[in-house]
């Protein structure tokens, strides 16, 4: 199935008169126009008819533009701009080249999101980047230009003087519209410098005139993007070009509020970033001020009412400037990081809704808030980018009348009624937002309250079901108001009339953030679990801290297993919670001078608390997935090396003193780096020399005891030993020679494979480790890659064996397309190149970007195999937290999928519901990955659960 049928069932293309007239418009100028090139002129036609034109005037964009599959960002895009201007000089050829990449980039990012492919937050990034890409291109090739002609600036020792650019506003913060001016800044190092003509000043004032005219001027070519440099010091009346130290001083001096606004979200976007980022490091206390200034938020209040007023003339149809836009959900976050981002560094952030999601965080945002601006913000931007790829230009008013109704449509509405609606609630939402910055923020919801008055007044379970069943987004109101009123049965419970007096915004707290968690039904649960196992003392303490009972509820609406461990076991509270994520050196730092008492209790105990600490940052979103997988690697290598070292001592104990050493090999995702909340950890145990196997044997036995045996301090972990030679009817310890002689005789290719991730994770002496990780190395290498068909072959079998899928019941691990094939894929070409040293790594991720670099394998698949590797392990994570003691698939239209629609932050769009995007997400992914598969190796022969009757 190609691309246009897959989406066809999403698409209202069908419905909408410009789409034909596009691709007959194609097929009139151009009769022999390509299938693709007709399919990218419909969508134009339909969705973005202001770039129909490009197509129309050369076919050659579409085909260019819909090159690379489009349900992926183009990451070639700066070294395209670099490597077709590397030649030129500052002429009519560069803007006509500049121009030409523009357009086939602009059609192919245009056709992502009107296809559903792309998100609008991806759409604003990869627009950003074509922005920098092309300026970069820009500025290298006309201050080549100038230079030949005038003389460089070099500094004192004789180097290029750097020179940056800086983006603001939406090119700054990766928001940018197709229909976005560029708001950029030139600076550059200082004025002590020499050059052979004008002086430094005028050489980069040059500079910037021209590179801004490569950029913005209209040529018959049209123009990149139209280009503003009005937000440099002094605004209009200031020099074009700056050095950093005037810049500092005219920031110091006389710098104003809105333009401590305008740096929020500024980046370097092209050239010497180093200089920028110096730049904006020197600026942060102009920024961010220490003092906490209400009147911040008055100012910045007045600035949009102005801006409303002189600029926009139709104001209730502008998106943008009109009540409840845009421009008012921007301000209202910025207002909230000047004044907290001096004490809070962590809500420092050029993206609006990445800085309201640290915002959130740091408990200076409601989590309701941020949920109610999210949802807004997509639909506003959605809007807009819908208005500026219809019109062609700057505006950002609502279409009316028929083209009114056309425009709803478009986007995925069944009337202009409809639309309208929606808009307008989300607008109110936004306008609500914005009005708290200057008024007093309104009490708790009226539901809500009647709600905590009538948990406060000890209303009985089934009399409560009714107001969950308005006010909280709970699959079960039966079981929540039972759990409701476990939280209200004492005076002093969180919910119970005097914590109702004591600390009023409690209970709205927790329940504000129950509604937002992943698994509210699960929150809750968990919730009432903690306060009736010692919680109770924590209620003032979470009231003043609001970001702590944030981390509090998502945790509990996130896992049962990590929930569990934190109930009952509050003592501890307080350092997990206030500790933020560990890093690897304090993981192993927790791991020496164990204290004189049971040591498997003692490791139970370090091993819960890290696992708490490292699962609190990543659901509050501190850490992302690779980030915990890291730590959560560290924490096992730790464990497992104690462990070691344990067992070593109490064989030595009793048999006295080894001589062989040993060591425990990681393999799959502990080898690998990859592990996630649960894992198992697939052990191999190898020792050198021959003699001993008795006495290592039992180091292992004692080893994988100290690892797994129950404790009452918390679980250990689950260990695999089947990776060994001849699975589990082999011997649990081997010796290297014995090792070697088994993968040079009877091994399976894939067994070779499955070493490519072995690593040493601890040794009985020192260098062994090294000596024992260079020949897994070399074993996994030695013959090159395995037989494909054997490998399909073997993925078929675990495919339709032991994946269970079935028609809207997927496994993000094992079915099809799914990790397997991404992991399999990767390690057989790692093995197939095997010769670049460079590939030779555990980590996917880390493989896939060497492959990249090396050139091994086509960068479009390389992007793709990396981006199904990402999604497929976000959802099995998100899986195994919320369901850890089920088999890892997942259902459509079951509770357990919206709950990881939400884990993942997915949001409905395109007419689709969150749960939807994931299932069409999922089956893209899949679809692609499983024909890489196919085309790199062999034919699996295991159909799609999808594609079964």
């Amino acid at each position: 199935m190609n691309e246009r049928d897959r989406d066809d069932d999403r698409m209202l293309r069908a419905d909408l008169p410009q789409a034909e007239s596009g691709a007959d418009a194609l097929r009139l100028a151009h009769p022999d126009a390509s299938g693709r090139a007709l399919d990218a002129a419909a969508d134009l036609g339909a969705f973005a008819p202001a770039l129909l034109p490009l197509v129309l005037a050369d076919p050659s964009v579409a085909e260019d533009a819909t090159a690379i599959p489009l349900d992926r960002a183009d990451d070639t895009v700066h070294a395209r701009f670099r490597d077709a201007t590397a030649e030129l000089e500052d002429d009519e050829t560069l803007r006509r080249v500049l121009r030409q990449l523009r357009h086939r980039a602009m059609v192919r990012i245009a056709l992502r999101e009107v296809r559903g492919l792309a998100d609008v937050d991806e759409t604003s990034a990869e627009l950003a980047g074509l922005a920098g890409a092309a300026l970069d291109a820009a500025l290298v090739t006309c201050r080549r230009s100038l230079a030949a002609r005038r003389g460089d600036v070099l500094t004192t020792d004789g180097t290029p003087m750097p020179v940056v650019i800086l983006g603001m506003g939406k090119l700054g913060g990766e928001e940018l519209n197709p229909g976005s001016d560029v708001d950029i800044c030139f600076f550059y190092e200082s004025d002590d410098g020499t050059t052979a003509g004008d002086s430094v000043h005028d050489f980069f004032t040059r500079l910037t005139r021209r590179t801004s005219a490569a950029i913005g001027e209209v040529t018959e070519d049209g123009f990149v993007f139209r280009v503003d440099l009005r937000l440099r010091p002094e605004g209009s009346r200031g020099p074009l070009a700056n050095s950093l130290p005037s810049a500092e001083r005219y920031y110091e001096a006389f710098g104003r509020t809105w333009e401590r606004a305008a740096l929020l979200r500024a980046q370097p976007v092209a050239g010497d970033h180093a200089l920028g980022h110096r730049l904006l490091d020197a600026l942060q206390p102009f920024v961010y001020r220490r003092a906490v200034d209400p009147s911040i938020a008055e100012a910045m209040h007045g600035m949009v009412v102005r801006s409303r007023r002189e600029l926009s003339s139709h104001p209730e149809r502008d998106v943008k400037l009109g009540r409840g836009g845009i421009r008012e959900a921007e301000f209202f976050v910025q207002a909230l990081q000047l004044i907290w981002g001096g004490r809070h560094p962590e809500v420092r952030s050029a993206s609006t809704i990445d800085a309201a999601r640290r915002l959130a965080g740091a408990g200076l945002l409601t989590q309701a808030d941020l949920t109610t601006l999210e949802s807004a913000w997509a639909l506003l931007r959605r809007v807009e980018h819908r208005i500026h790829l219809r019109a062609g230009y700057q505006t950002h008013d609502i279409p009316v009348g028929e083209e009114g109704e056309l425009f709803a449509r478009s986007l995925g509405f069944a009337s202009s009624e409809e639309f309208l609606s929606v808009l307008d609630a989300e607008r109110a939402a936004v306008a609500g937002l914005f009005d708290s910055l200057v008024e007093e923020p309104p009490p708790a919801a009226e539901g809500l309250g009647l709600l905590l008055d009538a948990c406060a007044d000890g209303t009985p379970p089934e009399e409560l079901e009714p107001l969950v069943a308005l006010h909280l987004p709970v699959r079960d109101d039966h079981e929540a108001a039972a759990h409701l009123s476990r939280l209200s049965r004492f005076a002093d419970a969180p919910l119970g009339p005097v914590q109702r007096l004591r600390e009023p915004q409690l209970g709205a707290l927790l329940l504000s953030e129950v509604a937002e968690a992943a698994d509210p039904d699960l929150a809750l649960r968990g919730l009432a679990d903690f306060f009736s196992r010692g919680g109770a003392g924590y209620g003032r303490w979470l009231t003043g801290e609001p970001r702590l009972a944030r981390r509090l509820v998502a945790l509990l609406g996130a896992s049962p297993t990590l929930g569990a461990a934190l109930v009952g076991r509050t003592a501890q509270l307080g350092a997990i919670f206030s500790g933020g994520a560990p890093t690897t050196a304090q993981i192993q730092a927790a791991h020496r001078d164990p204290p004189d008492e049971e040591r498997v209790s003692w490791l139970r105990r370090v091993k819960r608390e890290q696992v708490l600490r490292i699962g609190l940052a990543h659901v509050a979103g501190e850490l992302d997935l690779d980030a915990a997988s890291r730590l959560l690697t560290a924490l096992a290598d730790a464990q497992v090396g104690f462990a070691l070292r344990e067992a070593t001592a109490e064989i030595e104990r009793r048999l006295g003193p080894a001589i062989a050493p040993m060591a425990v090999v990681g393999m799959g995702k502990l080898g690998g780096e990859e592990l996630g909340f649960g894992s198992d950890l697939d052990l191999l145990f190898l020792f050198e020399g021959d003699a001993e196997i008795e006495r290592q044997t039992r180091v292992a036995q004692a080893t994988m005891r100290f690892l797994s045996q129950l404790d009452a301090e918390g679980p250990g972990y689950e260990t695999d030993a089947r990776l060994r030679p001849s699975g589990s009817q082999g011997t649990l310890v081997r010796s290297i020679a014995a090792f070697e002689a088994y993968h040079e005789g009877s091994a399976e290719g894939w067994e070779r494979q499955a070493l490519l991730r072995a690593r040493v994770v601890a040794a009985t002496r020192e260098g062994f480790a090294d000596r024992l990780d260079a020949t897994l190395r070399d074993i996994a290498y030695r013959h090159g890659p395995p037989d494909p068909a054997r490998v399909a072959a073997l993925r078929a079998r675990m495919q339709l064996e032991l994946a269970g899928e079935r028609p809207h019941r997927y496994h993000p691990k094992l079915g099809y397309g799914a990790l397997v094939d991404v992991e399999f894929t990767t390690q057989w070409l790692q093995m197939r190149h095997g010769d670049e040293e460079r590939i030779r790594l555990r980590n996917t991720r880390d493989a896939l970007d060497a492959m990249n670099r090396t050139r091994s394998a086509p960068p479009s698949d390389l992007a793709a195999l990396k981006g199904a590797h990402r999604f497929f392990r976000e959802v099995e994570q998100a899986i195994h937290l919320l369901d850890p003691s089920g088999d890892g698939s997942l259902t459509f239209g079951g509770p357990r999928a919206t709950a990881v629609t939400r884990r993942l932050g997915l949001r409905a769009r395109d007419g689709l519901t969150a749960e939807e995007v994931l299932e069409a997400t999922w089956r893209r992914r899949a679809e692609e990955t499983r024909a890489l598969f196919e085309r790199i190796l062999a034919p699996v022969g295991a159909a799609a659960p999808w594609a079964q009757p």
